[in-house]
């Protein structure tokens, strides 16, 4: 009986995961090999200011405010990447930059499209 109530919040927060369809979605642009606040190159498409406004946005910890989601377990992330936001339309935006000892160094967005062939990166640039 123990160890069955030990094992209830772990139940709970597997629960906030994505649905397995989100989280494959997810795991395939967090597998691109664009690193955001590092990477420049494109030109960033004006998607941003509506993705931060209607997108679904993800992050590396469960947060009880309902804004942002957990983005699950991937086998694959950039290390840089702090922020996941999919939409509008086929846009998904990574956010993020480097540290140095703890201390965020540079910032950037990566900017992906989904095609007919997956996920895309477009372009990615680093906030002045």
């Amino acid at each position: 009986m123990k160890r069955a109530l030990a094992l209830l919040p772990l139940l709970s927060l597997a629960a906030c995961g994505p649905e397995p369809a989100r989280q494959a979605e997810i795991c395939a642009i967090q597998a691109l090999p664009a690193r955001p606040g590092v990477d420049r190159f494109g030109v960033p498409p004006g998607v941003e200011r509506e993705a931060q406004a209607v997108g679904a946005v993800y992050g590396p910890g469960v947060l009880l405010t309902g804004r942002i989601g957990w983005w699950g377990r991937c086998p694959a992330r950039a290390d840089t990447t702090d922020m996941l936001l999919i939409g509008p339309g086929p846009w998904a935006l990574t956010k993020g930059g480097e540290r140095a000892h703890g201390r965020q160094v540079s910032y950037g967005t990566c900017y992906h499209r989904q095609t007919g062939d997956g996920w895309k990166t477009v372009a990615c640039r680093i906030n002045p």
